[in-house]
């Protein structure tokens, strides 16, 4: 049985164990690895023995400016202990990878997460969907137990912040609130921004414009709402960097004639990643929850953005996803 609990109890938890293992989830992102990274220095900084990883464990180029990832092991590495597991950013068990031999060895499981569609599971879950980010909840957990938050950690737990807020056009006034927060403990934002938001090699921006005469509108799906697609193929993908493929969903979402945007990354042949966002339609349209339509497909994540993995070609697929989007 999983218990619910707030940030206090979540703290509790923690200060019940000298031996900590961090992880979050396979393919992380700036929030997955900034959460974790930020959780792993405060810990360190008490005194706690913690190990720092994910599924397989190799940081992506792009993300190892966030302070701490330097310190992340393979998954491989982790010792299985008696101590505590924690995941950060998990949507579901699955999301975390082939971590089932420490969680059975572990003697509670700490899930912190924001995702709505969370079925949950471990010991013990801290849940707020309202959350920006799950590095907002980390804050909440760190501030709750009185661990220690020094420049570093502020600048992890920052990079989690900005980059799930995209650069806080959303996110509310506790994304402003946790931000100043952050910034007064230190956190450096110009430099990280700069790194995670905008930068890209040169060589990229000519694959980019060729990946965009592909793009595809559909103004009549959704209920007339619109939405635009763009598929990238296995072979670009597999000579791109995965943040710069990552960032074409926010050229999608920016088309005024759609509501939904749809990404598809081919992984592996036939194996696509499913990315969907979601944009307020107007008065009396409303937000299409993406978020339902990638749970029907086995994935999840918020009702603006969520995604899923399909198998097959690209014709079926986008047929499958059409049904379901309307």
């Amino acid at each position: 049985m999983t218990i619910p609990v707030d940030a206090r109890a979540a703290a509790e938890v923690l200060m019940r164990h000298r031996q900590v293992t961090v992880l979050c989830h396979l393919r992380p992102d700036a929030d997955a690895l900034g959460s974790s990274a930020g959780l792993a220095r405060s810990l360190r900084a008490a005194g706690v023995t913690v190990y720092h990883s994910f599924d397989p464990g190799q940081v992506p180029e792009a993300l190892a400016v966030i302070p701490g990832t330097e310190f992340v092991i393979p998954m491989d590495e982790v010792p299985a202990h008696d101590g505590l597991v924690v995941t950060l950013d998990c949507a579901s068990a699955d999301r975390v990878g082939r971590w089932g031999h420490l969680a059975e060895a572990a003697s509670e499981v700490l899930v912190v997460d924001h995702h709505r569609s969370n079925p949950g599971f471990g010991s013990h879950m801290l849940l707020d969907p309202e959350a920006a980010s799950t590095a907002t909840l980390v804050l909440d957990v760190l501030r709750a137990g009185g661990y220690p938050l020094d420049p570093v950690a502020a600048t992890s737990l920052y990079a989690g912040l900005v980059t799930d807020t995209g650069s806080f056009r959303w996110g509310g006034p506790g994304a402003h609130a946790t931000a100043s927060e952050l910034l007064a403990a230190g956190a450096e934002s110009s430099e990280l921004s700069f790194a995670l938001l905008d930068a890209h090699s040169f060589s990229w921006l000519q694959v980019l414009g060729a990946l965009l005469e592909t793009v595809t509108l559909d103004v009549s799906a959704v209920g007339g709402r619109g939405a635009v697609w763009l598929a990238v193929p296995h072979r670009i993908i597999a000579t791109s960097e995965e943040d710069d493929v990552e960032s074409l969903v926010s050229h999608l979402r920016g088309v005024k004639e759609a509501s939904v945007a749809v990404l598809l990354k081919e992984y592996r042949p036939q194996e696509w990643a499913v990315s969907l966002r979601s944009r307020d339609a107007g008065p009396g349209r409303g937000l299409v929850d993406v978020s339902e339509v990638a749970a029907a497909l086995g994935g999840g994540g918020h009702p603006a953005a969520a995604g899923c993995t399909m198998s097959g070609d690209l014709e079926s697929i986008s047929k499958r996803l059409r049904d379901f989007l309307g």
